[in-house]
């Protein structure tokens, strides 16, 4: 078994289909068919099951891909790992961020970190994404660190701050010019949601059982300007954080008596390599700028 084999494997895995995954390996068809021919006769074992050029995995295939994935994501960790150690000068840190903070924190974060001038050999791979994508990418080990929401398990973390929350309404609606609204004031109210998948959805519904009611949803949106846009146009009302564009559009209310606010946190995957310029941000971040 060869680490060619298994990458062919991968590849092919992904693709199912012979010569779409030929082509990105830049090698003949008949050259992958016979690596995993190879590789299925050494482990005795079939990987596909076939339907022309076109494949799909064995369930023996399913499961041996989780192991060939573990391993040759560990290879391309080591080989990162040394090519930091060969040139340090040249260290990366990708840190992926919910959109929200990006026109605050990000920038105030990256001026601090640079006011040291140890630190001006690093240089940053900025990634904006959903929180649940930014997770992704961090077990993927596409980034380093992320600033994100909603940790999950099988992720170290670190709470940076309380994130405020505003109620938006639409600039002629009759809660805009007042300073705060009960929320018994909104239960009827058309309300803008985020869909299921945010991790704002999950805080805002935890804002609402607390108050022991339901909002009367109309809409859900993937992210938070589609929301206030849907606000603008009157079609009802919502919770979101601040944004900059936000205030053009909208107004905002406070909710009289209850703090709305969700918890911002750094995350990063403990089981994967951090470069030590990763680790420096990481530091950084925690030692300055955590609640």
């Amino acid at each position: 078994m060869t680490l060619q084999q298994l990458h062919y494997f991968r590849v092919l895995a992904k693709v199912q289909h012979y010569t779409k995954a030929a082509e990105i390996l830049l090698i003949a068809q008949p050259s992958l068919s016979y690596a995993i021919s190879q590789l299925e006769k050494e482990l005795n074992t079939q990987l596909f099951e076939r339907n022309g050029r076109t494949v799909k995995l064995s369930f023996a295939g399913e499961r041996f891909l989780e192991y060939v994935e573990k391993a040759l994501n560990a290879l391309d960790e080591g080989t990162m790992m040394l090519k930091t150690l060969a040139d340090p000068s040249k260290s990366e840190v990708s840190l992926g961020y919910i959109y929200s903070v990006s026109y605050k924190f990000i920038p105030e974060m990256i001026k601090k970190f640079y006011e040291d001038d140890a630190n001006k050999s690093i240089k940053f791979s900025l990634v904006q994404n959903l929180n649940e994508h930014l997770l992704r990418d961090l077990k993927s080990n596409k980034i380093d660190l992320a600033i994100c929401p909603k940790p999950e398990k099988g992720f170290k973390y670190k709470k940076i701050f309380n994130q405020p929350l505003y109620l938006v309404v639409p600039k002629k609606h009759r809660f805009s010019q007042r300073k705060c609204v009960s929320i018994s004031d909104i239960i009827d109210e058309p309300f803008i949601a985020l869909n299921k998948s945010s991790s704002l959805r999950d805080a805002v519904d935890d804002i609402f059982a607390k108050s022991n009611f339901t909002p009367n949803i109309v809409f859900e949106a993937e992210e938070c300007n589609a929301v206030i846009s849907f606000v603008s146009l009157n079609f009802g009302i919502s919770i979101v954080p601040e944004i900059p564009s936000m205030y053009k559009h909208v107004n905002t209310v406070r909710i009289c008596d209850m703090p709305l606010q969700r918890e911002i946190y750094l995350c990063w995957s403990d089981d994967k390599y951090l470069s030590p310029a990763a680790i420096k941000t990481r530091d950084f971040i925690i030692n300055n700028f955590t609640a």
